[in-house]
């Protein structure tokens, strides 16, 4: 087994489906700050928390992206 054939099973089999997790997390805290705010529209600590959930959920779902996208780059710069 060479190590491209190493690389790549790992990033099928391991990297990929973690960083799909993680936008998935990423997702649902989102969505559950979304539902949040509008459930407590007429509070305003607990719409304060839904718009933090919102703001954490935005920055996972970038970071997540982010490191898919440093993962093609790498690949591409080592030829895998």
């Amino acid at each position: 087994m060479t190590l491209e054939e190493i690389i790549s099973a790992v990033n099928t089999n391991i990297v990929n489906p973690l960083i799909f997790l993680a936008l998935a997390v990423a997702l649902i805290i989102f969505i559950w700050g979304v539902v949040s705010y509008f459930k407590n529209i007429d509070n305003a600590e607990e719409r304060g928390q839904g718009i933090r959930h919102m703001i954490w959920g935005v920055i996972g779902l970038a970071i997540m992206i982010s490191f898919k996208g440093l993962i093609v780059i790498i690949k591409n710069l080592i030829g895998v």
